[in-house]
């Protein structure tokens, strides 16, 4: 999952993103800590946030690979006759699978 922060220069205000293993963030606190302490990939500052002020973003690298995988259903059992349900089917709920994680996780808030 990919997690994004805006950087806290005034003149920068860039978003910055970090790549966790962590589907929530009882997970990411034990992954990370309570606080991210990274370095603007923009202008260089150190930034330091709570993991509360992390948003998650779908991956779209997997939605890509279900994309490419419902193509290449539809050319393997292209003589059948449910091949586009199939492989419309299978390209959605990739894709609905992933917003999912990514709203569960930004829905979910930790105490400190």
């Amino acid at each position: 999952m990919k997690l994004s922060y805006y950087c806290s220069s005034p003149s920068c205000k860039k978003l910055n993103y970090i790549k966790v293993k962590s589907n929530n963030r009882f997970d990411l606190k034990t992954e990370i800590g309570i606080e991210i302490n990274e370095r603007c990939k923009h202008c260089g500052n150190h930034t330091k946030r709570h993991i509360n002020r992390l948003h998650a973003a779908p991956n779209y690298k997997i939605i890509t690979g279900g994309l490419l995988l419902a193509v290449v259903f539809t050319i393997l059992f292209w003589d059948l006759g449910f091949i586009t349900t199939l492989s419309g089917s299978l390209s959605i709920a990739i894709w609905m699978s992933e917003e999912k994680k990514a709203s569960v996780f930004n829905k979910l808030l930790i105490r400190d």
